[in-house]
Formats: C-alpha cells, sequence, structure tokens
C-alpha cells in the first residue's frame, strides 16, 4: 500500500497526463492569423554572390615600390579597416549558430528535498531527489537552425557589399589621384613660366626700357600661379592620406601610383544598367536575405505558442509511521503549461512585423538605386561633353601658347599686363578642364558603384560609343 507521498505523486502523474493531452490539442488547434509572408526574390536573387573584385595577392606593404590600380584594389580587399569590421560581425551569426544547434532548450534541473515526518510521536526521515529536463515537441531547434543559417547568409551578404563600397571608394581615389597628379604639373608649367616673366621684366628693368611698376605685375603673377601649386599639391597630398586609410595601408604615405586612367566614356543604356544592378548590386542580395532571414524568425515564432514540457524522473523514500521498514518510490514526471494567457500572439505579430519592415525596406532600396542610377547616368552623359569642351582648341596646347605669349611680349606685341590676363585665362582654362575630368571620373565611380559591377567590362561598347 502507497504512503500519503506515492499517493500524491500518482495523483500527480495523473494530472499531468490530462493536461498534456488538453495542451497538445491546444497548439495544435492554434491559428495562423495575419497576412502571407513577403515573398522572396522579387528585385534579386536571394542568394550570396561575390563582388567583382580583381583576383591575386596582396602586395607586401613594406617592400612595395609602386602600386597598380588593381594592387590599391586587391590591397583593400584584403586590409580595409571597414571589411575587417564587417567580417568581423559574422562571428555574431556564427554564435547564434551555435545557439541554434543545441539540443535541448535549457539545462536540466536536479530538484532535492528532505525533512522529517512525525506520527504518533515517532519521527521518520523522507528525502526526495529529481532531475528534470525542458523539452521542445513542435520542431523549434529545426527552425531555429534554419533561421541561425539565414541570418549566417545575411552576415556574409553584408560583408559583401561592404567590400563593394570600398572597391568603389578605393577606385574613384585611385583616380582623383591621378588627376591631382597632373593638376600639380600644369601648375608647375604655368609657375615655370611666370618665373621666365619675372626674369625678362627684371632684365628690361635694368636697362631702363620699362618701368619698375612692371615688376609689381611679374612678382603678382608669380606669387599666383605658386598659389595654385601649393593647393594642388595640398589635394595631392589630402587624397593619398585618404587613399591609404580607406585600404589599410600601414604608413601614411603611399608608393607611387601607376594607374592609367580609362578613356572618356558615354554610358550604356539604363535599362541595361538597371539589369545589371538586379544581377549584381550586393545591397540587393542584402535585402533580399534579409526577407528571408524575417521570413524564417516569423516560421519559428509560429511556434512560440506550442507548450514546452519538463519530464524528469525522482526516487524518494518514505520513513514508515512505525517500526515498518521506510517506502523507496521510483517515479516519472510530466508537465506541462497551459497556454492561456501568452499563446505567443506577440511574438507572432513581432516576427510578422519585422518580415514587413524588411519587405518594405527592399522596394525602398530598389526605389533609392533605381532612380540615383538614372541620375547617375544623366550626369555621366553631360560630364563625358563637358570633358570633350576641353579635349580640343586651348587645353592640350598649353606649352604651345605659353611660348607663343612669351614671344609676343619679346617681339614688344604685347605689354605685361596683357600676357597677365591672358596667362590667367589659359590658367583658369586648365583647372576647369581638369575640374571636369574630375567630375566625370567621380561620376563614373558612382555609377559603377550603383551598378554593382564594372560599367564596361561585361559588354562591348554600345554603337556610337568609343
Amino acid at each position: 500500500m502507497l504512503g500519503p507521498f506515492a499517493a500524491y505523486r500518482t495523483a500527480r502523474l495523473t494530472i499531468a497526463g490530462s493536461i498534456c493531452v488538453a495542451v497538445a490539442a491546444l497548439g495544435c488547434a492554434s491559428t495562423r492569423d495575419g497576412a502571407p509572408l513577403p515573398a522572396l526574390s522579387v528585385h534579386a536573387p536571394a542568394e550570396v554572390a561575390e563582388p567583382f573584385i580583381p583576383r591575386g595577392e596582396p602586395v607586401v606593404a613594406e617592400s612595395a615600390t609602386a602600386l597598380t590600380l588593381d594592387d590599391a584594389l586587391v590591397y583593400a580587399d584584403a586590409h580595409a579597416p571597414a571589411i575587417a569590421v564587417a567580417r568581423a560581425r559574422v562571428g555574431l551569426a556564427d554564435a547564434a549558430q551555435v545557439e541554434a544547434d543545441l539540443t535541448f532548450p535549457a539545462n536540466p534541473a536536479l530538484r532535492l528535498a528532505g525533512g522529517g515526518r512525525t506520527v504518533g510521536g515517532d519521527t521518520g526521515f523522507d528525502f526526495e531527489v529529481a532531475i528534470e529536463q525542458q523539452l521542445e515537441i513542435a520542431g523549434e531547434q529545426a527552425l531555429r537552425r534554419a533561421a541561425a543559417h539565414e541570418g549566417r547568409r545575411l552576415a556574409e551578404a553584408t560583408v559583401n557589399a561592404v567590400r563593394w563600397s570600398v572597391h568603389v571608394e578605393t577606385h574613384r581615389l585611385v583616380l582623383d589621384l591621378q588627376l591631382a597628379r597632373e593638376r600639380v604639373a600644369q601648375a608647375e608649367k604655368f609657375v615655370a613660366f611666370a618665373e621666365k616673366m619675372r626674369a625678362i621684366a627684371a632684365r628690361q628693368i635694368e636697362a631702363g626700357e620699362s618701368s619698375p611698376l612692371i615688376a609689381l605685375v611679374a612678382d603678382a603673377d608669380l606669387a599666383r600661379t605658386r598659389e595654385t601649386v601649393i593647393a594642388a599639391r595640398q589635394v595631392q597630398a589630402a587624397l593619398g592620406a585618404r587613399l591609404a586609410a580607406v585600404i589599410g595601408w600601414p604608413t601614411a604615405t603611399l608608393p607611387l601610383l601607376e594607374a592609367t586612367l580609362p578613356p572618356v566614356r558615354t554610358p550604356p543604356a539604363v535599362e541595361v544598367l538597371l539589369e545589371r544592378m538586379a544581377a549584381h548590386h550586393p545591397a540587393l542580395r542584402v535585402r533580399e536575405l534579409a526577407v528571408a532571414a524575417r521570413r524564417r524568425e516569423a516560421a519559428l515564432a509560429e511556434r512560440a505558442g506550442w507548450p514546452q514540457p519538463t519530464l524528469g524522473v525522482s526516487y524518494g523514500r518514505e520513513a514508515a509511521p512505525g517500526p515498518e521498514e521506510g517506502a523507496q518510490i521510483w517515479l516519472l514526471h510530466l508537465s506541462v503549461p497551459v497556454p492561456l494567457w501568452r499563446t505567443g500572439e506577440a511574438e507572432r505579430a513581432e516576427a510578422r512585423a519585422q518580415a514587413t519592415v524588411a519587405d518594405r525596406a527592399r522596394d525602398a532600396e530598389v526605389a533609392r538605386l533605381r532612380g540615383e542610377l538614372r541620375q547617375a547616368t544623366i550626369a555621366l552623359r553631360a560630364a563625358a561633353e563637358r570633358v570633350e569642351l576641353y579635349a580640343t582648341g586651348v587645353v592640350p596646347q598649353v606649352e604651345e601658347h605659353l611660348a607663343l605669349l612669351q614671344r609676343a611680349y619679346d617681339l614688344g606685341e604685347v605689354d605685361l599686363h596683357q600676357v597677365s590676363q591672358t596667362r590667367e585665362r589659359l590658367l583658369d582654362a586648365t583647372g576647369q578642364a581638369i575640374d571636369a575630368r574630375v567630375h566625370y571620373y567621380e561620376t563614373a565611380a558612382a555609377l559603377e558603384g550603383l551598378v554593382g559591377t564594372e560599367l564596361w567590362v561585361h559588354a562591348a561598347p554600345a554603337e556610337g560609343e568609343p
């Protein structure tokens, strides 16, 4: 005959079995209200894809004496601080996968109980030891693993998006540095011309052929041209420092850049660029994979209303009230929470809202990129036309024009004031020409970034393009 302790345990087991059946029926009957989840691969494939990066091994910074454009791009992909931070964040997704691989949702619980029983003046010692483990019965572990896997893919796609943005910025800075070098070289030519004119003016003053006032004009011209050189060198140094920081170069000074400026061309048709953007842009992959991740999380949240039973086993010993032997009791325990007040509705609603937010963010990103791509295409066509204006005429023959101007001054055909005015116009024209090229290449880099791959590497120039 069982004692009061055993009778209580038997009753508890019977009640727990009844509750388990009722709760299982309640969990199976839970509904999935709400709008359908957002679709996958709406604007781009929901897959991780490598961005366009030149292949090769990064140069050794300590022994490098020169850098090509490809060298800078490969080095940036391997050492850029922004990429290093993005790759480190992948570790957070790896940690989520470790958590998802755990078999049980919680650690087992060990329970100990002991005490005395007094009956008719006699006291006996009772004790019980039990171990319990919480279980998942609705497939949560498989869903958690799937959600962690999608999170890992999203983290990888985010790294690729950062890699592409660094690629575009590095490309832009290298080309800007080449143009800054040209600007310095052009400014130095004007300094050399101003020095010659200053020397000529000094000889004329010494010979009594000209008024000493022309020395003021010559000195002002020389100061003006030297100021232009200082400003050009400052821009060149700043661009070099910026490029070194972007690619992760260990020193502030880069080796000599050996890059060639690509030809000035008009962009392909907008429709072609939009197709390439959908196929290649890393940001679109990130948005698509964010939707995929939120869908997995929503599927996991659908199981939030299911109970997580706790299964356990216990051993107890009851002291007999008299001289009889005590009873040893072995019991199997099953406890199930009754989902009356909290049925997972809040978790499901939040997960669906997060999926909706990801869907709206995807549409907004696509609209933004398409709009900016169209604007950049228009801007690049205009920039190419602006470069063409300066490609013929005054600018290509700057040295020749300066020589002709000096000869006219030597022959007395023009005075120093006319020389100064003409030189100033030539200096402004060359500066505007370089500005036009800088604007063109920066606009091309921006358009390349919006397309998500090289502008002309995948297709031949369109009809009428150079």
